[in-house]
C-alpha cells in the first residue's frame, strides 16, 4: 500500500512521529506528502530526508487559499526545488472560492504552474473542486506530462473525460462513506486508480483525525465495489503510484 496524497505538515498535526510510525506498522510501503504553501516547503524538506525513500514530496499552491499565499514566491521555490517528486497540488476551487476576479486568479496561477510543470518534467497532482470541467478543460489545452486528479470528485461524464485522455485519479479512503467516490471507483478501471488518505482529512472513521495508516480502508472498499480481491487493488494501486511518481 501508498498512500498517494497526505498533508504531513505542523499546521494540522503537531505530532508527526507516530503517524509515521503507525504506517510503518500498517505495511504501508510510502507515503506522498503535499505541502501546500510556501510556509511549509522547508519542513516537507526536512521530514523527506529523516525518512529517506519512505517520504515522498509534492510542492504546490492551494487555490482555495489563493487570496492569501504569496504566488511569485511558491513558483519561485517549487521551480528551485529538484527533490520534488511532482508540482502539486494545484488548480481551481470554486467551492470556497466564489468572486469572479479571484476564480480568475485562480486560473491565470494554475496555466503558470502547468506550465512550470512542462518546463521541470515533473507530473502535475490537480485539485478540482467544483471546477471540475474547467480544470480539465485547461489541463487538456496546456499540459505536456502526467496528470494525477487528487481526491476527484466529478460526475461521471468528467471522469470518462478523465480516463480517455490517460489521467489518473486518486480515490480517497472518504469512499466508505461518500456515493459520489464509490461512483467514481465502480467507473474508474484500476489501471487508472492511486488511494489516497487526504490525512488529516477525509477520514473514513466519523469524528477522527485522517492518517496514512488508514489507507487500507479505500483499498477494501474498491475491491468490494469492483467484486475483486484486496490484494490485487493494492497490487495495482501501487504499481500506479509507484509509476505515476517515479518512486
Amino acid at each position: 500500500m501508498i498512500d498517494a496524497h497526505a498533508h504531513l505538515i505542523p499546521d494540522f498535526i503537531k505530532n508527526i512521529n507516530p503517524l509515521v510510525n503507525n504506517a510503518r506498522k500498517a505495511n504501508v510501503q510510502a507515503i506522498v506528502n503535499s505541502a501546500i504553501d510556501p510556509s511549509q516547503y522547508s519542513f516537507a524538506r526536512e521530514l523527506e530526508e529523516k525518512n529517506k525513500g519512505y517520504i515522498h514530496t509534492t510542492l504546490g499552491f492551494a487555490p482555495q487559499m489563493v487570496k492569501k499565499i504569496d504566488f511569485e514566491e511558491s513558483y519561485n521555490r517549487i521551480q528551485d526545488s529538484n527533490f520534488i517528486k511532482a508540482v502539486g497540488e494545484v488548480g481551481l476551487d470554486h467551492h470556497w472560492i466564489h468572486e469572479p476576479q479571484w476564480r480568475k486568479k485562480q486560473k491565470e496561477i494554475f496555466v503558470q504552474f502547468i506550465e512550470l510543470a512542462n518546463i521541470l518534467k515533473k507530473p502535475l497532482v490537480v485539485h478540482s473542486r467544483k471546477a471540475e470541467t474547467e480544470c480539465i478543460n485547461i489541463l487538456e489545452k496546456h499540459t505536456n506530462v502526467p496528470v494525477l486528479m487528487h481526491c476527484f470528485a466529478g460526475n461521471i461524464s468528467e471522469t470518462q473525460r478523465v480516463i480517455d485522455l490517460g489521467w489518473m485519479l486518486t480515490v480517497p479512503t472518504a469512499v466508505v462513506n461518500r456515493k459520489k467516490h464509490r461512483k467514481i471507483s465502480r467507473k474508474t478501471p484500476l489501471r487508472n486508480i492511486l488511494v489516497e488518505t487526504d490525512s488529516p482529512f477525509l477520514s473514513p472513521i466519523p469524528r477522527k483525525r485522517n492518517e496514512p495508516a488508514n489507507i487500507h480502508y479505500a483499498i477494501k472498499e474498491i475491491a468490494k465495489l469492483k467484486e475483486v480481491s484486496f490484494e490485487e487493488v493494492d497490487k495495482i494501486t501501487t504499481q500506479n503510484t509507484r509509476n505515476f511518481y517515479g518512486i
